[in-house]
């Protein structure tokens, strides 16, 4: 509110300031996008944990085991910088 508003407010007893309505705040909720993008990280890194576990006991894995986050955590960092993007032109809009 500007200065002269709030003289206006302070010297009219009368005045009852009404409440705004609240907006809806999210906080720690991800969208679909990121839901997406976490869960292929989240499966990328338990392929690669799988893969080195096995190279060092000297065993060799199916190819999919190796190609998998080869391709998919790229992926995961390609969606995540989008929903960045994303809820930065969000948040400017406001």
């Amino acid at each position: 509110m500007s200065g002269i508003g709030t003289l206006v407010i302070m010297s009219d007893p009368t005045f009852q300031e009404r409440p705004r309505p609240a907006r809806p705040v999210r906080v720690g909720t991800l969208s679909t996008l990121g839901l997406v993008a976490l869960v292929l990280a989240a499966l990328s890194s338990v392929s690669l944990v799988i893969v080195l576990i096995a190279a060092l006991m000297g065993q060799v894995l199916w190819s999919g085991f190796t190609i998998f986050p080869a391709v998919f955590f790229p992926v995961a960092f390609m969606l995540m910088c989008v929903e960045l993007a994303r809820t930065a032109l969000r948040r400017r809009r406001r």
